[in-house]
């Protein structure tokens, strides 16, 4: 990976919200849970609605950490909403408390060197280990900060598998984690299932609720990234009206841009804009 870019954005430190260890994987969107943090256009947005259609379902949130205090209804900004298929896979970041056993990962907490003196046992701090073989390095002060430790070294472990499931999701943590002034995209998932890059992750994300300018800026600065390869972008406007059996439709502006990465994973960023209103920018 390259150098950190300079002047970086707050990012929302999520195990501070959250208060727990955060778990990276991917979820189809029938499967998000009130609480969770997800992807959008305005960056990440903690879902505090979730609208279930017969095949479109709406999310709805703000960004997380976010507070409102006791103001009227008109004083409060409105909710981020992403609305897509049910059955689309998508990144979810949630507290590993949620989560309930991890089949051959259980805690092992204690003393470290437990000392008596008289009536009372000092323990001498206390090691977190699990009965996959790990330990911490650290030692404890309490039995809560052990249990803590151990927590931390489950949530890893469940999001190393999410990792290991489709290498988008690990190449896109890596490079927003690089790069954190990378636009924030609302990404979906998938499993490559054929041709060279068979077993490969995908990922695809949708700026059609931008302007025909910010898309392009979009484009330009995940070009920017060293780790890309094969990119190609292809843009495609028609002028409207469109005459069609339904009635005349506006004139639209098409984006697309296609890149491969490193684990075989492969990244598409598309857009189908329709021109704005007569005497209103693009």
């Amino acid at each position: 990976m390259t150098e950190p870019t300079p002047e970086l954005p707050p990012v929302p430190d999520l195990e501070k919200i959250l208060q727990a260890p955060v778990v990276t994987f991917l979820a189809r969107v029938d499967e998000v849970q009130l609480g969770d943090v997800v992807d959008s256009l305005a960056g990440p947005m903690r879902v505090r609605e979730i609208v279930q259609r017969r095949h479109q379902w709406d999310l709805a949130g703000d960004q997380p950490g976010h507070i409102h205090g006791r103001r009227s209804v008109e004083e409060i900004a409105p909710l981020i909403r992403r609305s897509l298929p049910y059955t689309d896979t998508i990144r979810v970041r949630r507290p590993v408390t949620s989560f309930g056993r991890l089949k051959g990962h259980s805690k092992n907490v204690h003393s470290h060197a437990p000392v008596k003196r008289g009536w009372y046992t000092d323990p001498g701090g206390y090691d977190a280990e699990c009965s996959c073989g790990w330990k911490s390095p650290e030692l404890y002060a309490s039995q809560g900060g052990a249990g803590y430790g151990w927590l931390t070294h489950k949530a890893g472990q469940l999001t190393e598998a999410a990792y290991a499931d489709n290498s988008a999701l690990l190449f896109l943590d890596t490079v927003q984690v690089v790069h954190p002034t990378l636009p924030s995209l609302p990404w979906i998932f998938r499993k490559i299932t054929h041709g060279p890059r068979n077993g490969g992750g995908y990922a695809e994300a949708s700026l059609d609720l931008l302007t025909v300018e910010l898309a392009r800026e979009v484009l330009a600065a995940w070009r920017a990234v060293p780790d890309l390869e094969d990119i190609e972008t292809y843009e495609e406007h028609r002028d409207g009206p469109i005459h069609g059996p339904w009635g005349d439709r506006p004139g639209y502006t098409s984006l697309r841009q296609v890149a491969n990465g490193p684990g075989k994973c492969h990244l598409v960023w598309d857009a189908h804009i329709q021109d704005p209103p007569s005497g209103e920018p693009q």
